[in-house]
């Protein structure tokens, strides 16, 4: 059950980590053309780049994700000693 669950969970994180990677690609793109991939009304330079940071930010975030899936011992050994020093105050 655990085992099903982890893979879809992983097959998730990897189309998110793809899909955050075609939006900074697509907005990457639309600032060498200079036009802005929403008109939020900032410039297209301006507009892209948050795009594009979002995106980097966004994709770390997932692989830090798949890192939690893949490596459980580690995170859990983390949150134990987060709870083991609020304890201890």
């Amino acid at each position: 059950m655990i085992h099903t669950y982890r893979n879809k969970v992983l097959v998730i994180l990897v189309g998110l980590l793809f899909l955050f990677a075609l939006i900074a690609f697509y907005s990457y793109i639309q600032l060498k053309r200079n036009v802005a991939l929403m008109d939020i009304g900032l410039s297209a330079y301006e507009e892209n780049m948050i795009i594009i940071g979002l995106s980097l930010l966004s994709m770390l975030k997932v692989v830090y994700e798949i890192w939690k899936v893949e490596h459980p011992e580690a995170y859990e050994r983390k949150l134990l000693d987060r709870i083991r020093r609020k304890k201890r105050s």
